[in-house]
């Protein structure tokens, strides 16, 4: 598929702030690392879970690839999405469970509680500018 293909397809599964989150969680399962970068505009911020940012696509591809690399299972248990009065920009929320092993074999068992930050593009589908996948539990989080 070329990257042309790719938006145009993005942009008809990304029409509400929060398809964003259901498109990346597909995109991480299926190992998808194409769709899961171009989520996000090219200046995005993620967070890591120790509170560490990284920006740009070459570092979210980065990212994403080791989430891959698990096999990540996630079941979403909410997404809640609140827009700006001119509708132009978005947050969601999304409480999901995820399962994982690591490479030693050993099964995890965790949770996500995000706060996502979303703009609305041109063509009116949305793009990541800023994920934190802990940030609604940021506060009650230790930095490592």
């Amino acid at each position: 598929m070329t990257n042309e293909d790719m938006n145009v397809q993005l942009n008809r599964l990304t029409r509400q702030p929060d398809d964003c989150s259901r498109v990346l969680v597909a995109a991480l399962e299926s190992g998808d690392i194409e769709t899961s970068v171009a989520l996000y505009e090219s200046g995005a911020v993620l967070f890591r879970k120790s509170g560490e940012t990284m920006t740009g696509l070459d570092a979210i591809r980065e990212n994403n690839a080791g989430v891959i690399a698990l096999k990540p299972k996630f079941t979403i248990e909410f997404i809640t999405c609140t827009l700006s009065g001119d509708g132009t920009l978005a947050t969601n929320r999304m409480k999901a469970n995820l399962a994982f092993t690591k490479p030693d074999g050993t099964p995890v068992n965790t949770n996500v509680d995000t706060l996502e930050v979303l703009r609305k593009q041109e063509d009116g589908s949305w793009r990541y500018i800023i994920d934190d996948p802990y940030g609604s539990m940021r506060a009650g989080m230790q930095q490592r």
